[in-house]
């Protein structure tokens, strides 16, 4: 479909710094922030958020004042540094909008965005705050823009890699090799040049996602907006009543390891990234330790917990016990039921039709002998059982498990 442009006015250089946030809690319980015009200039703001929110087809970006639309969660966001990635083309008068592909981070020519990254951030409340501007330089009639960011934790910079180029083929890979691999938490969203002026005009045909400008001036500045969101889940399981003078360690294993999303898609209405989809892009039969703890003769209880990356490609849990004797054995985890997500939690994701069972969406399909977990981003799954309901040579495991789209409740064991 053809996307009519319309004449604007100049661009004139816009001083105002865009606050960058990281909220993992949108609830009233945290600091507020005034985002109102201040004697130095307005703000733009960009929150990391999971939760809820009203269900519309294709809408990825969410505006920092929008208390609604977003995800809302009571949880902790320990992201400390931000990555900003504009990607934009620049050419003369067209009477359509680029194609997604064209849009290019960082690409040869005398055009060019320079964004400071990555973006440290400061603490506030459950929440991370930063401040971050992009400088425009422009050489063509028009510059055509799409934004995204990348929160994460910087001491697990190291646990994965980027490689960022084509806005629609960009990849983050989880590092490691053999059983060692760790996905950290993560954030991943659209972001907006702040339209302080109504100088910029946004491609409304695609979710007010692409924006553009003509300038008689070449070069500008423009703070960045939005909302991004937690584009991993999460897994726990809680063992009690362990046998401490039997038990040494427990650790929770799984195959089908997901390690490459791309940073552009579908995957839910929020997190616009590209679920596993294909085998090849995990660890397939291969197994990966997700967690592991060392039983002391004091504590019977231990929760073991992992983020994983966004996957249609199904993997089978199971725990590996070793005992004070030597031996060590495998329990696979084989709950006596399915769990799906529902109604208006399974209507924010896209997937394929093997994840379906009507309407809801399966987080783990115990049917016909599948056994598979699934993950989709910003949802927590809860296992819980006694040791002697796990640690069995049975074929299923005596275990609850509680699925909670977008982290939204409390629980006694932090996010970790």
């Amino acid at each position: 479909m053809s996307k009519r442009k319309y004449i604007t006015r100049s661009l004139g250089r816009i001083a105002g710094l865009a606050l960058v946030m990281l909220w993992s809690s949108c609830t009233g319980d945290e600091p507020s922030l005034d985002m109102r015009p201040t004697s130095t200039g307005s703000r733009g703001q960009i929150v990391v958020c999971g939760g809820k929110g009203d269900v519309v087809a294709q809408t990825r970006y969410v505006g920092p004042d929008d208390g609604t639309s977003g995800p809302q969660i009571d949880g902790t966001c320990y992201a400390d540094q931000l990555e900003i990635y504009p990607f934009f083309i620049s050419e003369g008068f067209t009477t359509g909008w680029p194609g997604d592909d064209r849009y290019l981070y960082g690409p040869a020519g005398a055009s060019s965005i320079t964004v400071p990254s990555p973006v440290p951030l400061e603490i506030m409340g459950r929440n991370g705050v930063a401040e971050a501007q992009a400088d425009i330089v422009k050489s063509s009639s028009y510059i055509y823009v799409y934004t995204t960011a990348l929160a994460y934790t910087r001491a697990d910079r190291t646990s994965f890699t980027t490689a960022i180029g084509n806005r629609t083929s960009s990849t983050l890979t989880i590092n490691g090799s053999g059983s060692s691999y760790t996905t950290p938490e993560l954030y991943y969203g659209v972001l907006h040049l702040r339209n302080e002026d109504g100088s910029w005009n946004s491609n409304a045909d695609d979710g007010d996602e692409m924006y553009w400008h003509s300038l008689l001036n070449n070069e500008t500045s423009a703070s960045l907006e939005g909302r991004i969101f937690r584009v991993v889940s999460q897994v726990n399981l809680t063992v009690t009543d362990i046998p401490v003078d039997e038990v040494s360690r427990i650790e929770l294993f799984a195959d089908n390891y997901p390690l490459q999303i791309t940073l552009n898609g579908t995957h839910g209405r929020f997190y616009p990234v590209s679920a596993v989809t294909e085998q090849a892009y995990t660890t397939a039969a291969d197994s990966v330790r997700l967690d592991g703890i060392d039983i002391t003769a004091t504590d019977s209880r231990a929760t073991l917990s992992a983020y994983l990356l966004p996957s249609e490609v199904g993997m089978h849990l199971w725990v590996e016990v070793f005992y004070k004797s030597g031996e060590t054995r495998r329990f696979d985890l084989r709950p006596q039921s399915s769990h799906y997500l529902t109604g208006a939690d399974a209507a924010v994701y896209h997937v394929g039709d093997n994840l379906k069972s009507g309407s809801d969406l399966y987080v783990y399909n115990g049917n016909g002998g599948e056994y598979c977990f699934y993950s989709y981003a910003n949802v927590r799954i809860n296992m819980s059982g006694r040791y002697d309901n796990i640690a069995v040579d049975t074929g299923e495991s005596n275990i609850e498990i509680e699925v909670n789209p977008n982290f939204e409740d409390l629980h006694e064991f932090e996010i970790k």
